[in-house]
């Protein structure tokens, strides 16, 4: 068995897809910097900062790995044919995918390091300037979709991915060839938000995700309507891409979905940050701290919610601490009492 196999069958014993490609950085970089500069990233200013320096420059760069020879890229899918869509992105219904990803990366470092003497490697997972989904296409795990996120004909669209950066030299795989979208749209007509402006551009100003997890300050009130019962992230675009019809289910991750209280009971776990940080330890949800969470469920039960609501956002704009959250809830006060 030649080093590309092993590495292969090792590593799909820890992930659900793994592919190789080189260190050359990937194409695009002047459609990212147009991105850029139309200020699409909204507040996600570490896209313009010091990963900007290095965003279009060589994997085997020395602030990342020095001598690297090859990219491995990982997927990790949460695909459950069973599970349907509510307030919490699915993704976020389970464990922080980080720590998975950095203990199943730290396992294959150590084996490459055991079965290959010599080898230096660096796993990523959200933590480098790695345009990973680029990289993916690259190394054949999938294209690029209409709705900006990796496809794949294997695991469809929900999955995660990482990368691992070695000297050790192995050959690297065929790009994948040809788009499979054809003519479909349906990601677009999908977004509430008209978050996807053309095929590709995703304006995160716009984004349900970003509004409810990234932006940190006052949601646009133009925008807040159009969220529905969101409170963390959005899979209206995810959901209705049809390969997922024929999508495997992913080994791990699906099995570890869990369940949540509905607004109201959302509304109360978020009373105090003690309250907050219980209920969501160990997941992505705690991203949005306390405030932001609040935020999103006042604007939700605004959109959603029925004349029992009432009382709790009343007791929310008299007694929260942050005048952020009172703001919301006095909106949704008004929507409902309209």
């Amino acid at each position: 068995m030649n080093a590309e196999d092993r590495v292969r069958e090792f590593a799909r014993s820890l992930f659900d897809d793994v592919r190789f490609t080189s260190v050359e950085p990937p194409g695009h970089s002047d459609f990212v910097d147009a991105w850029l500069k139309a200020g699409l990233n909204g507040e996600l200013g570490y896209l313009e900062g010091d990963r900007a320096e290095i965003r279009a420059g060589r994997q085997d760069d020395p602030r990342l790995l020095g001598g690297a020879q090859t990219t491995i890229v990982v997927a990790l899918s949460y695909t459950d044919p069973e599970e349907k869509d509510g307030p919490i992105a699915r993704y976020a219904r389970r464990p922080d995918y980080h720590p998975v990803f950095w203990e199943k990366l730290n396992t294959l470092t150590s084996w490459l390091e055991s079965e290959f003497p010599g080898t230096k490697s660096r796993g990523f997972c959200d933590s480098g300037p790695l345009r990973e989904r680029e990289l993916a296409a690259r190394a054949g795990l999938g294209w690029q979709g209409k709705h900006t996120n990796l496809i794949s004909l294997e695991l469809g669209n929900w999955f995660f991915l990482g990368a691992l950066l070695t000297n050790l030299k192995l050959a690297p795989d065929p790009p994948f060839s040809g788009n499979h979208c054809g003519t479909c749209t349906r990601c677009l007509a999908a977004c509430p938000t008209g978050a996807l402006v053309a095929p590709q551009v995703l304006d995160a100003r716009r984004c349900i995700s970003y509004l409810t997890i990234e932006l940190k300050g006052a949601i646009p009130l133009e925008l807040r309507p159009l969220m529905g019962g969101r409170v963390f992230g959005c899979d209206d675009c995810l959901a209705v891409c049809p390969h997922n019809e024929h999508a495997r289910a992913g080994r791990e991750m699906k099995l570890a979905a869990r369940d949540f209280p509905d607004l109201v009971g959302l509304l109360t776990l978020t009373e105090t940050d003690e309250s907050f940080k219980a209920a969501f330890a160990g997941t992505p949800m705690l991203r949005t701290k306390r405030i932001g969470l609040r935020r999103n469920i006042c604007v939700a039960l605004g959109n959603t919610g029925g004349p029992e609501a009432i009382p709790l956002l009343e007791q929310v704009l008299e007694t929260d601490p942050s005048e952020l959250v009172r703001e919301h809830a006095a909106w949704a006060l008004e929507r409902l009492r309209a």
